[in-house]
């Protein structure tokens, strides 16, 4: 399935358990928490501890990123699984 840049794949409520796809830019990221600006305009928390290092190492403020995670029980925050630089042909996994 091809996503292009900014879109946003089913964020409900309902969605715990399922695997969620975010494109935007990051808005700022330290330790274990990168805050992502979506296209829509509002801003996602984004844990990431089960994230590996090496796919957000190197992130900056306005870099275009694709996020893929999980809704956390509360539904809060998103818990990262993989993070990848957005293209606008980036095909989902």
């Amino acid at each position: 399935m091809a996503v292009v840049a900014g879109a946003l794949l089913g964020m409900s409520r309902n969605a715990e358990g399922q695997r969620l796809l975010y494109v935007g830019t990051v808005q700022w990221i330290a330790g274990s928490t990168m805050i992502l600006a979506t296209d829509e305009g509002w801003s996602l928390r984004v844990d990431l501890t089960r994230v590996p290092q090496s796919e957000y190492s190197g992130l900056t403020i306005r870099d275009r990123v694709a996020v893929i995670g999980l809704l956390s029980a509360d539904g809060n925050y998103l818990i990262g699984t993989s993070i990848q630089r957005a293209r606008l042909d980036f095909q989902a996994p």
